[in-house]
């Protein structure tokens, strides 16, 4: 009976969400040629007869959200979230008295209720997408991999993919920036400020598997790898992104007595690096960098509106409609708030942005009590090291609101929440067995 229920509950939950996706996709599919409306379905239909064929899981499931982050669409990031709930669905008929459990369960219907009033909020186009990437995703995310199989670990396989995944963007990047020296290019990204988030986030993970790697030849290959991406990061002349890798870098340094050295003459030699190119790309350019100007206009304005709307915000992307008049000069304008802290507070006001910093920070602390400090796991304090630099880089730009950026950091909250559960379940069963 209780089966019976569970079954009934999940389609509930289920049933809107694909439908909701099917009529997202559906519009969005609308608006493009035919030519690319084939090849989007031909990419569907390829992974979807994997998965018919090898059976749904949440790591198979993975490689395939891998995949888009060689060419970022909305429409794979669509696709992707329709292949969360499918994994959702496959475990709870894999699992036999499967009880769907909801993490954080107050911050995170705090935060649904007011990302819905922030979405009732907005009349600008682009707004919906916005509030998928700040509050569904982070939701369907804990959701689907908190109620996964335990006998399915995934936080190394997707380490593994992102990692592969950026180096050949890198490479890429790499390849048509030294082709373009004139141009600012995010590789196959149509950003080059955007892809900054997954560069940090892959290179700290490129890391932990140096670190976990056994043969000094697989060690070497995956230092190797976060060279490549330090590279390709540092062809988006992205200044931040490349405090973020110091700042990063720097715990890692005194985390680790070994590296102490080698990592204090990287961290020194990295500022050298950093004027050099973007010295050449004012020469090249001719242009005075006033982005710096940009975000703090943008800062200065923004207080302002959080002020006159401290508890609710004012919707998802109204910021780029309304602040056309509030912007001195059109030069300085700024499509949002160039940081994702004020960006929330702008958006969804100060409770729902408190909500969703609970679910990070609480995540974080979790993820360090359990799988961190324990047993004092190098691997883990370079994932954990990574996120948190993607935080710190996010004081200058929206990185995990961005859906490319935003599906990345969430899935790899989640696993870690996931692997720290997980371990800390087996350390006590094996505790219970000793005594």
């Amino acid at each position: 009976m209780k089966s019976k229920t569970a079954s009934i509950s999940l389609t509930a939950l289920a049933a809107p969400a694909i439908v909701l996706l099917s009529l997202s996709l559906g519009i969005f599919l609308q608006m493009q040629s035919l030519s690319f409306v084939l090849k989007g379905l031909g990419f569907m239909g390829f992974w979807i007869t994997f998965l018919l064929l090898r059976g749904i899981t949440l790591p198979r499931m993975l490689m395939m959200v891998s995949t888009i982050y060689l060419l970022p669409m909305e429409i794979a990031f669509f696709f992707s979230l329709g292949m969360l709930i499918l994994v959702l669905v496959a475990d709870f008929r894999h699992i036999h008295q499967w009880k769907l459990q909801i993490p954080y369960p107050t911050s995170f219907f705090i935060l649904f209720v007011f990302g819905i009033i922030a979405l009732s909020n907005t009349y600008v186009e682009g707004a919906v997408l916005y509030f998928i990437s700040s509050i569904i995703v982070p939701l369907l995310c804990f959701v689907v991999i908190g109620n996964s199989r335990e006998d399915k670990p995934a936080l190394d396989l997707w380490m593994r993919l992102i990692s592969i995944a950026a180096i050949l963007v890198a490479v890429f990047g790499i390849l048509i920036a030294l082709a373009n020296p004139t141009e600012r290019i995010g590789s196959t990204w149509s950003n080059a400020m955007t892809i900054n988030g997954f560069y940090i986030l892959s290179f700290y993970f490129c890391l932990a598997l140096a670190f976990k790697a056994k043969l000094n030849q697989n060690r070497l290959l995956w230092l190797l790898g976060a060279l490549i991406v330090f590279l390709g990061m540092l062809f988006t002349y992205t200044r931040m992104a490349m405090l973020a890798i110091v700042f990063g870098l720097a715990l890692l340094v005194f985390k680790y007595r070994k590296i102490r050295v080698w990592g204090f003459i990287a961290i020194a030699l990295i500022p050298l690096v950093i004027p050099s190119s973007m010295m050449h790309r004012g020469e090249m350019v001719s242009m005075m960098d006033i982005s710096i100007l940009i975000r703090l206009i943008a800062w200065y304005k923004a207080i302002f509106l959080i002020a006159e709307n401290p508890i609710f915000g004012i919707g998802f992307s109204t910021w780029k409609d309304i602040y056309h008049s509030m912007v001195p000069v059109p030069n300085l304008y700024a499509q949002h708030a160039h940081n994702v802290y004020i960006n929330l507070l702008l958006e969804i006001g100060v409770i729902g942005t408190l909500a969703y910093m609970v679910v990070i920070f609480k995540s974080m602390l979790m993820y360090h009590l359990k799988a961190v400090k324990p047993q004092n796991d190098m691997v883990a304090f370079c994932v954990w090291t990574g996120m948190l630099s993607l935080l710190f880089a996010c004081l200058t730009d929206i990185f995990i609101q961005q859906y490319q950026v935003s599906l990345l950091f969430w899935i790899t909250l989640a696993l870690m929440v996931k692997e720290s559960s997980s371990s800390n379940c087996r350390e006590s069963s094996v505790k219970e067995n000793i005594l």
